[in-house]
């Protein structure tokens, strides 16, 4: 039996991305575990995520996405104009497209999320949510926005998975929109506010 090779694919950025990124993948389903060293990053701000933990959890969302119903959902922690200004996430991006698309899902989305609770999902998130939200905390300073640096996120992360999430856009666009109406990622207090380095000009 012959030794496993590595590929190395050169491919422009995806969806609202530009520039280019090399992947190395490693030819070998033994050696699975070692593709998670391989982070990939966002061609601007340069925030480095693990890619292979995003789409796993994508395809189990994605799998049941036609199976959500639209719910009102209620997350009080704070405010999401509140959250929204602390963040520099525009309201109009929110109320347009996170609120009119995908808020309606976030309840049952939550609910899923729950009930897998004992399994690996909820751990495999819980892990994507602490490495996210510091990379994001550490790295947002070269985006004028916190809805670009979602898309820069969702880019990255299809053009590193492209094969396996191709189609699968709105389930990316889904957790991520989720997990910030959640306050899972981004800033929810004042005090986080003021740790703000920089603030580019709108």
């Amino acid at each position: 039996m012959t030794e496993p090779t590595d590929i190395n694919i050169n491919q422009s950025q995806g969806i609202g991305s530009s520039g280019r990124q090399e992947i190395k993948i490693e030819q070998s389903v033994y050696n699975y575990p070692l593709v998670y060293e391989h982070l990939v990053r966002t061609h601007k701000g340069a925030i480095t995520f693990d890619p292979n933990s995003l789409r796993d959890v994508i395809m189990v969302i994605a799998g049941e996405y036609d199976e959500l119903e639209q719910k009102p959902s209620d997350f009080d922690s704070i405010s999401i104009e509140k959250k929204n200004e602390l963040n520099l996430l525009s309201q109009s991006f929110y109320s347009e497209i996170i609120s009119r698309d995908y808020e309606p899902y976030f309840f049952e989305l939550d609910v899923f999320l729950k009930q897998r609770a004992s399994e690996d999902l909820q751990g495999l998130v819980g892990k994507i949510v602490k490495s996210l939200n510091k990379k994001i905390l550490a790295g947002y300073k070269e985006f004028e926005s916190f809805e670009e640096l979602l898309m820069a996120i969702e880019s990255a992360l299809l053009d590193s998975q492209f094969d396996f999430l191709s189609d699968k856009e709105d389930s990316i666009s889904l957790f991520l929109f989720y997990l910030y109406a959640n306050c899972f990622i981004g800033r929810k207090t004042e005090a986080e506010q003021k740790k703000r380095l920089h603030v580019k000009a709108p």
